[in-house]
């Protein structure tokens, strides 16, 4: 689908692919959006295991990351990006690299995050963490992300992807709350881009 705005934010899926859950953010979010999902065109899955499985035989975050990086240095109008778990550690991977004037990132959930503390971002960055997690302790991430000058947080009661419809740890209400800041935060800034 082609635009005559050229695309503002870059929405960054989890494992789950460009599902109609992504569609529905797209439009809710009100601005002209590009979707990076890890699969080729067309690949998307309500399966959690199954979707998980196709990421790793995709080529895991690391490809994610590649793959994001080159649609990044072909899109420097972009100015937001949105990422989900896998989505949120690829993006987190290749921003370092990256030379775009993005004013935010909002990264939901990314795990891998907390194997990359150091990493620098060119951009305000706000990380939200599920409070329940299997592999490691949210709150440790988020105080070593804050001591860094970064923007984190956990979800009080929250697990594993609470903001997609698709995951067992999905939440309706946090996935509302979410929203609603995150749709605050990106016309605020549209605005003030604008002059308004």
């Amino acid at each position: 689908m082609f635009t005559s705005m050229p695309a503002t934010v870059l929405i960054v899926t989890d494992v789950f692919g460009n599902t109609p859950a992504i569609a529905s953010l797209q439009r809710y979010v009100g601005l002209s959006c590009i979707i990076a999902s890890p699969f080729d065109a067309g690949y998307a899955t309500n399966n959690e295991q199954q979707a998980y499985q196709a990421f790793l035989a995709s080529g895991g975050v690391q490809a994610f990351a590649k793959k994001l990086k080159t649609i990044a240095q072909d899109q420097q109008q972009l100015t937001h990006v949105i990422g989900f778990s896998a989505g949120a550690s690829a993006w987190w991977l290749a921003c370092e690299e990256l030379s775009l004037q993005l004013d935010s990132a909002t990264l939901f959930y990314g795990s891998r995050i907390r194997d990359h503390l150091d990493i620098q971002s060119h951009c305000d960055t706000h990380f939200i963490f599920a409070e329940h997690e299997n592999a490691y302790q949210p709150n440790i991430v988020v105080k070593e992300l804050r001591q860094r000058g970064h923007q984190a947080e956990v979800a009080i009661g929250c697990k594993h992807g609470f903001m997609n419809p698709y995951s067992a740890g999905f939440s309706l209400r946090m996935q509302t709350h979410y929203l609603e800041i995150l749709a605050q935060k990106l016309h605020k800034q549209e605005m003030l881009a604008f002059g308004t």
